[in-house]
C-alpha cells in the first residue's frame, strides 16, 4: 500500500510539472500573442498627385493619395493627418478606405514656387510621406474685348484691321459691340458680307464702290462666320462675341 500511495503521488507531481511547463493553469502561465506589426504608409502606386503644377491660391486638379498597409494587406480606417507649408488640405484628417487609400485635395498657398505637403499616420513606418508642387504666378486678367472692330473688304479677301488675320479675318468684340466692314480698292467689283453659320447675323446687300461700309451691332454672345455672296469661301471671316 505505501508503495502504491507513493506511486500516485509521484504521478500527480509529474503531471503538475508538465502542465506548468506547457503554460497551463496558475497565475504565471497564460497564453501570449506576438505584438502586431506596425502599419506602413507610402504614396499610392497610381495617381498619387505628387509633383503637380498649378496657379497660386488654386486647387490642384488631382488629389494627393497615400496607401496604408499592415503586413502587405490594405489597412482600412487608419487615420491620415495632412499638413502643408502653404495653402490648405481638405480634409486635414481622414480615414483610409477599404483599399487602404487616404486622399486629400490641395489648395496651393499664395506664393509662387515650390510648395510641400505631408501625410502622416501615427506609428506607421514611412511616415510622414512628402509631396511637392509648383505654384505658378497668375498674370493680370486679359483686357476686355473691344467695343468696335474694323474689317477691310478687298479683292478678294476679308482682313482684320486689328490683328491682320485674313481669310478668315478673325476678330473678337464685346457684346453690344459693332463691327464695320469697309470696301477698299474694290473698284466696280461687287462684294457682300454674308452670314453663314448656325448662329447668324443680318447680312449686307451686295455692293460695289470704294469706301462702301456695312455696320452691324452684335447683341448676343457667340461665334459668327461669314463669307462673300459673290465669291463664296474665297473670302471668309469669323467674329467672336463675348
Amino acid at each position: 500500500m505505501p508503495d502504491r500511495a507513493w506511486s500516485w503521488a509521484g504521478l500527480l507531481g509529474i503531471m503538475a510539472a508538465l502542465a506548468a511547463g506547457c503554460g497551463g493553469g496558475g497565475s504565471g502561465g497564460g497564453d501570449t500573442q506576438p505584438d502586431p506589426s506596425p502599419p506602413a504608409i507610402a504614396k499610392a502606386p497610381a495617381e498619387s498627385g505628387d509633383a503637380q503644377t498649378g496657379p497660386v491660391g488654386q486647387s490642384l486638379p488631382n488629389e494627393l493619395r497615400v496607401v496604408v498597409t499592415r503586413d502587405g494587406a490594405p489597412q482600412a480606417n487608419a487615420t491620415v493627418t495632412w499638413s502643408t507649408t502653404g495653402g490648405s488640405l481638405d480634409p486635414a484628417s481622414g480615414a483610409t478606405d477599404a483599399a487602404g487609400i487616404g486622399a486629400a485635395s490641395w489648395t496651393l498657398g499664395p506664393d509662387a514656387g515650390a510648395q510641400t505637403a505631408e501625410a502622416a499616420v501615427q506609428g506607421a513606418t514611412g511616415s510622414p510621406v512628402s509631396f511637392s508642387a509648383t505654384a505658378t504666378s497668375v498674370g493680370p486678367p486679359p483686357p476686355p474685348p473691344p467695343a468696335t472692330v474694323a474689317v477691310t473688304l478687298g479683292n478678294i479677301f476679308f482682313q482684320s484691321n486689328r490683328n491682320a488675320t485674313r481669310n478668315p479675318a478673325v476678330d473678337t468684340v464685346a457684346v453690344n459691340g459693332t463691327v464695320t466692314w469697309t470696301w477698299v480698292n474694290t473698284g466696280a467689283t461687287e462684294h457682300s458680307v454674308l452670314s453663314t453659320g448656325s448662329t447668324s447675323f443680318t447680312s449686307s446687300t451686295t455692293r460695289a464702290g470704294d469706301g462702301t461700309a456695312y455696320h452691324f451691332q452684335f447683341t448676343e454672345a457667340g461665334t459668327y462666320t461669314y463669307n462673300c455672296a459673290v465669291h463664296g469661301n474665297l473670302m471668309t471671316g469669323r467674329i467672336v462675341v463675348r
